[in-house]
């Protein structure tokens, strides 16, 4: 009997232990943390992608922004006014201003960060990789997890990278008149104009004559042109392209006041008497001066800044030196000569209405223009002569930019166009080049 007993105990265990009533909640119990990591992980995906479109978006607008300003940091990379707009830009989505870091350079930080290269260095494949006319924008940023957090994921990194390049260039070398040969560069002559283009509006046969040299980022001309033995155009002109139209023509409405007339004695006009020759050491105060001025042999004459008006010629004679910094000259008739041997070191303002302009003529004043100044000459901003022509006969220019528009023009000596805008905060007064998004 005690054996049955004891059998019977054993047999009671053994179906115990074959009974799976229960074990299918065992099993779900078990698996409910597994489901719940799916889950997450598929919540928190959706919130990455979505999170990440709206980063590029960012992206893109960074780089369009850092783009629009290639031409205003001119050879200046990642200048200051390209940093400040692609942050703008970052800002202007909605997000925090973020940190900085250019040219694939190492950060330390750990929130929101654009990286801004110009040129391109993030991907070693980059067709574009090394060109400064193209800005790339990659934006990082830590991304929270919500759920995920359950199985210990608590951010994610996130990133976008995009990349845009400068338009065409503009020209910051125009020659508007539409007939004849209307471009004259002599033997000895040199026209370099770096990172920008050159116009030629005239139709003629040929618009412009070459003995001398002619170096651009491009050259375009409506007619054709004739470049001589010992004469050479870099790259060849585009024979043939569309006349563009005057980029500066809206100072034709913006032609300043030529009257009242200031004196010898009265504020703000002090200085050289107005009409008349002058010599020695001279200061000039902003103002409208009537008639002309002559500046004697080795006299030496500063611009306080401001607006000078001018209804006569001012005329420089050798050995003489004109400065001034932040000044714009305006002729509502009669024009500015510079002779031999004169000496100018003259900035065009970075601000207000004539920001980027330093000499302009009266739209129907046809007075020729001279500059012929030394090896160390400044001419820094625009020279606008829409009916008149511009003579280059001596010296060099070391401006950061010149640009020059003008009805014709001659070159009887090495001059220099360059295109660093840099200091101009609302860029140069000629119209931008635009941009568009690369990759």
């Amino acid at each position: 009997m005690r054996n049955k007993d004891l059998y019977n105990s054993i047999a009671r265990k053994i179906a115990f232990l074959r009974n799976d009533s229960g074990q299918t909640l065992v099993v779900v119990v078990l698996s409910m943390g597994m489901l719940l990591a799916f889950m997450a992980l598929a919540f928190d995906v959706g919130q990455f992608l979505y999170t990440r479109r709206q980063l590029q978006t960012a992206a893109d607008a960074a780089a369009m922004a850092g783009a629009l300003e290639v031409q205003i940091c001119g050879t200046t990379r990642n200048c200051t006014a390209m940093q400040t707009a692609a942050k703008s830009a970052i800002t202007e989505q909605g997000y925090a201003t973020p940190g900085l870091v250019t040219q694939c350079g190492t950060t330390t930080s750990t929130g929101l960060t654009l990286e801004l290269n110009n040129a391109p260095c993030a991907v070693a494949s980059d067709p574009n990789k090394g060109n400064a006319n193209y800005v790339e924008a990659v934006v990082f940023m830590p991304q929270p997890t919500l759920l995920a957090k359950l199985v210990g994921l608590s951010s994610v990194n996130l990133y976008a990278r995009s990349e845009a390049g400068a338009g065409v260039s503009p020209s910051c070398l125009d020659v508007l008149a539409p007939s004849n040969t209307s471009t004259t560069v002599n033997s000895g002559g040199a026209i370099t104009v770096t990172g920008c283009r050159m116009t030629v509006n005239s139709n003629g046969t040929p618009a412009l004559m070459v003995n001398g040299s002619v170096s651009a980022q491009a050259v375009d001309i409506a007619g054709t042109d004739t470049v001589n033995s010992g004469g050479s155009v870099t790259p060849s002109a585009v024979i043939g392209a569309p006349p563009v139209t005057d980029p500066l023509y809206k100072l034709q409405s913006e032609e300043p006041s030529t009257g009242p007339c200031g004196t010898t004695t009265s504020s703000p006009y002090r200085g050289a008497p107005n009409n008349q020759s002058v010599s020695g050491t001279v200061a000039f105060t902003p103002g409208v001066y009537c008639g002309g001025i002559n500046l004697n042999s080795n006299t030496t004459a500063s611009f306080g800044a401001g607006t000078y008006v001018f209804t006569g010629t001012m005329n420089v004679n050798s050995g003489s030196s004109i400065t001034g910094n932040g000044v714009t000259f305006y002729f509502s008739s009669g024009t500015l000569t510079m002779n031999s041997a004169s000496h100018a070191n003259l900035v065009a303002p970075t601000s207000g209405t004539y920001a980027g302009v330093l000499m302009f003529q009266n739209q129907t004043d046809s007075s020729a223009s001279n500059l012929d100044g030394d090896s160390t000459s400044v001419w820094q901003g625009a020279f606008y002569l829409p009916d008149a022509q511009l003579t280059l006969n001596g010296g060099s220019n070391l401006a950061a930019y010149t640009i020059l528009d003008v009805y014709q023009l001659m070159v009887n000596s090495p001059f220099t166009l360059n295109s660093n805008y840099s200091s101009l905060p609302n860029g140069p007064p000629i119209p931008s080049s635009g941009a568009a998004l690369a990759e």
